[in-house]
Formats: structure tokens, sequence, C-alpha cells
């Protein structure tokens, strides 16, 4: 239910600020939404598959600062920053939910900064955040998120020509996921535009994806960089997460409107709206556009494709509105209807594939009632996330 009312709430919102271009008290309205999303995310218990793992690592595996050492850091199959960051919050007494916490107010401060820096309808971008990916974002991938948070702002750097500043957070980013390191190479893909060559490129990431997929495991054994980086990547090539088979229900209900929305977003936005400023973050939805076109092949991929997303609702939300103020025959309220109507099936297969009410978010329980539902933990169970359950773990 709680998840439902924020939805209904950042609607309203995008109705009076984005639609309607009311301004009054609309910079304090989006700090309430960032407040909210923090303490939904932040004061949770025991919700979100991965966050069952961060709980038994961080009061069983995670030593006091004292007895940090390089070795320690570079040894383990946790990225150094993390182990830095929780280290610190246990030594000091703190509880899990301070590390919910921090991370949740480091994801989604700067993730909404982003949008308001970029789209002139960040009530809307929220509102698709919420309602596609903030759960998996605030909830489950905690290290990532950190991680892509800080990528979104290096590519911003990168755009501008401060190419220092722009790898100096790559590298902090990595030191919160290791895969970050891989996005060393945008700088040099900041050409990428939906044009012959672009069109080119994605057809090659297909090609060269299908072709990695026999031949993967030799190119992971490249990236150890530590005992613990290759123990996970040997995991990651024993499951479903590096080569899958995708049927044809699979690619039109899921791998093609992450094509097609985005990329008639884009076209509609260069045809109709050559003057807008989100046109110069063209190139890394079309970096995005690449991973995801390699996720058909190679899924770990999604890893990639997750960090540009924020690219996607950019797009597709600016091009959403604007479709639907350009009409000129149509009332208002029939022209964002059939804006609507165009996006039913992304919506529809957004909320088939990544649904708000998953069983690993709801029922809501946070660390002040500490609820415990019955069903989720047994999907915890049966996904083999069977950690013991301490309600003074939290």
């Amino acid at each position: 239910m709680i998840y439902l009312l924020v939805l209904v709430l950042l609607l309203i919102l995008t109705i009076r600020y984005d639609i309607n271009g009311r301004t009054e008290y609309r910079d304090e309205w989006y700090n309430v939404v960032l407040v909210i999303l923090i303490l939904i995310a932040g004061l949770r218990f025991r919700l979100g598959e991965d966050t069952i793992s961060y709980i038994y690592m961080f009061y069983h595996n995670t030593p006091d600062v004292s007895d940090l050492d390089v070795d320690f850091l570079l040894d383990s199959d946790q990225p150094p920053l993390w182990i830095l960051l929780t280290s610190i919050i246990k030594t000091i007494g703190g509880k899990f939910f301070v590390v919910q916490l921090i991370e949740a107010t480091f994801v989604n401060t700067l993730i909404l900064r982003y949008f308001k820096k970029h789209s002139p309808y960040p009530f809307a971008c929220t509102a698709m955040y919420f309602f596609w990916r903030y759960q998996w974002y605030s909830m489950v991938v905690m290290k990532a998120a950190i991680a892509l948070s800080l990528v979104l702002f290096a590519n911003d750097f990168f755009l501008e020509k401060k190419y220092k500043k722009g790898i100096l957070l790559i590298f902090i980013a990595t030191g919160f996921h290791q895969s970050s390191i891989l996005l060393i190479i945008i700088p040099f893909l900041t050409f990428l535009r939906f044009n012959l060559l672009g069109v080119s490129l994605l057809i090659g990431a297909y090609i060269f994806s299908a072709f990695l997929q026999s031949m993967l495991g030799d190119v992971f054994q490249l990236l150890e960089f530590s005992d613990g980086m290759s123990n996970k990547l040997d995991n990651y090539l024993d499951s479903d997460y590096v080569t899958q088979v995708h049927n044809v229900n699979y690619f039109v209900a899921r791998f093609f409107p992450l094509l097609f929305y985005p990329i008639t977003s884009l076209l509609y936005i260069k045809q109709k709206c050559k003057d807008s400023t989100i046109l110069k973050l063209e190139p890394f939805l079309m970096v995005g556009l690449i991973f995801q076109v390699m996720q058909f092949n190679i899924h770990i991929s999604y890893r990639y494709v997750y960090i540009y997303l924020f690219y996607f609702i950019i797009f597709m939300v600016h091009f959403f509105i604007e479709f639907a103020k350009k009409s000129l025959w149509l009332t208002k309220s029939i022209a964002y209807v059939r804006s609507f109507v165009f996006f039913l099936p992304f919506v529809a297969s957004t909320a088939f594939f990544y649904s708000m009410m998953d069983v690993s978010f709801n029922p809501y329980s946070s660390v002040i009632e500490r609820s415990i539902d019955k069903g989720r933990e047994n999907y915890y169970k049966e996904i083999k996330y069977d950690y013991s359950l301490n309600k003074d773990e939290y």
C-alpha cells in the first residue's frame, strides 16, 4: 500500500508541476519526495533479496576497522570501499539499518539531483524511476547503486571534457563495485549518435555478444583482479546470469520495449524538440542501448544496462509529455491519454517483470515494528537465502 500511495503522490506532483507548469513550492515538494524515498528504503526490515545476505555479512563477516589491512581488502570478494563503510559503522556500534539509510540517502539524492539537472520534468522522471527500478537500486543492489550514481556524474564530467574528474569518479565507483572499472572507456564513446554508425554499432554489439556467448569463460579469466573476484566470476559462469537462451515471448515482452521506446523517444525529440538540452545525453542513451542489445545474449550485461536506464527514463519522459503537448487538434486530457496508450505496452512489461508488489518488497516492513512475513521468508529459503532470522540484526 505504501508504494501505491507514493506513486499516486508522484503522479499528482507530475501533473501539477511538470504538466501544468506550477512553480509554487516546487523545490520543497521535490525535497519531500526525496526524504520519503530515503526513509522507505533506509528504514526497511528484511526487504530485498540481497539485503538478507548484506545483513549476515555485516554482523558475521565484517571486521572492525582496527582489523582491516590491505591484504584483507584485496582478497575479499567484497569491494574495498563497501567493506570500509560497513566496517566503520559496525565499529562505532551502528546497526545495519544505518548502512541502509546512508546508501538510500546517497543514491536517491544523486539520482533525483540528476533528474533535476537534466530534465525539465523531474517529477515525471522520479515517478517512472519509482515505478520501475527504485526498489532494485535502493533495496537490492546497494553496492552497485552507489557506483552507478557516481558514474552518472562521471558521464557529465566526460561531456564537459573534465576527464580527470570523471576518471576519479569511475575509480571511486570501482571501490564500491568492481565492474565499474570497465566504464573507463566511456570518454571514447561520447561521439555516439543514433545515425548510420550508431545503428551499425548496435548490430555489431549483438553479433559480438553472440560470439562471446560461446567463449565468455576465457574472456573472464583475463579479469581476475583478485581471488575473490575470480570466485565470483566462476559463480556467474556456472549460472544463467552469463548466458541465457530466450524465446520469442521474452524478446517481445521484455527485450523489445527497452529498445523501441528509448529509440522512438530519441528520434521524436531530435525531430520535434531540436533545441532540447537533453540531446547532449544522446551518447549515453546509445551506450545503454548497446548494453541492452548485448544483454539478449549475455545476461550479465544487465549490470551495465541498469546504469544507463536513467537516460532511458529522461528521454522517454520527455517524449511522453512533449508528444502530448504538441497535439494541436486534441484536447489536453485526450492528448495525454493518447501518450499513455502509446506507452501502455512498456507500462505493462514493467509492471509484469519489475513489479513493486513483488514478495521480496511487499508487504512493507520497517525496523520500527520489525514484522515478519512468512511468505517472504519462505521465498528467501527457496532461492537459497536461508540466513538465520534474528530480529535484533537489522
